[in-house]
């Protein structure tokens, strides 16, 4: 790869929402959006762009999901993407 020229390609990604909420219309009707990306570029693992964020945010899903008597006053959006750029139309669809 050095001293050649090399292009970004992106196949197959998807993004990864998950919805953490009470399940009550309340509960639902705000909410945080907690994002992290990865796209980094060969021949880099990509630790610190992003991966560790997003094993931060996993991990954060991990723990609040598993602590005893904790329930959320308003949903929680974790959305792992595969760039730095993307749009929600409509918050209700997460």
């Amino acid at each position: 790869m050095m001293g050649k020229r090399l292009y970004k390609t992106y196949a197959d990604l998807t993004n990864i929402v998950i919805r953490v909420s009470d399940g009550t219309p309340e509960g639902k009707k705000h909410a945080a959006l907690v994002s992290a990306h990865l796209d980094s570029t060969l021949p880099s693992p990509g630790a610190a762009d992003d991966a560790l964020s997003i094993g931060v945010m996993l991990d954060c899903i991990r723990v609040l999901t598993h602590t005893p008597g904790w329930t959320p006053s308003h949903a929680i959006i974790f959305c792992k993407r595969p760039f730095d750029v993307f749009f929600f139309h409509d918050l209700s669809l997460a």
